[in-house]
């Protein structure tokens, strides 16, 4: 009786085989989890130590213990100035939308294509949210990140019309 059921599961799963999942888009995957993950960490962590951020940012204290680490304090004040620039919960909004590119490619990871989806609305809504909080603030330009963005979605696109059901 075992060995017919073991014989009937082999032959289903011969008929209906598994889609290999590409080496590339293992890759891709991956570097997307590593993205996301460092980027929720990012945001989570200056959301939770605001605060504090803010308070460094004015003590005239902390740049004279950063001048013997930092060749440039220019660039350190200026860097730290246009952090604390951005509002508070901008840094939580886009640590939210990192989790949902995350679950996105969770998604694709699994061949499912509600994960390509779910990346491409986070990932248009990550953009459209660092226009509005971080660029408008820091009068940084926003091109390099359409671009990687548009050749992320791109490239996720192609593998979900090939390989995600």
């Amino acid at each position: 009786m075992e060995e017919q059921l073991n014989t009937e599961q082999n032959y289903n799963s011969f008929e209906n085989p598994k889609p290999v999942r590409p080496f590339l888009m293992e890759a891709f995957c991956v570097l997307s989890f590593i993205n996301a993950g460092f980027q929720f960490l990012s945001n989570i962590l200056w959301f939770l130590a605001y605060n504090i951020m803010q308070e460094l940012g004015e003590s005239e204290e902390y740049y004279e213990m950063m001048e013997k680490f930092a060749p440039d304090m220019e660039e350190v004040e200026a860097t730290m100035q246009s952090q604390l620039a951005i509002s508070r919960m901008s840094y939580l909004l886009m640590a939210l939308l990192f989790v949902g590119s995350f679950i996105g490619v969770l998604y694709m990871w699994k061949q499912l294509k509600k994960g390509f989806h779910i990346y491409a609305i986070s990932q248009i809504l990550i953009l459209i949210v660092t226009a509005i909080f971080v660029t408008s603030v820091t009068g940084t330009s926003i091109l390099g990140s359409v671009i990687l963005t548009a050749i992320w979605i791109g490239i996720y696109y192609i593998y979900s019309k090939k390989y995600m059901f």
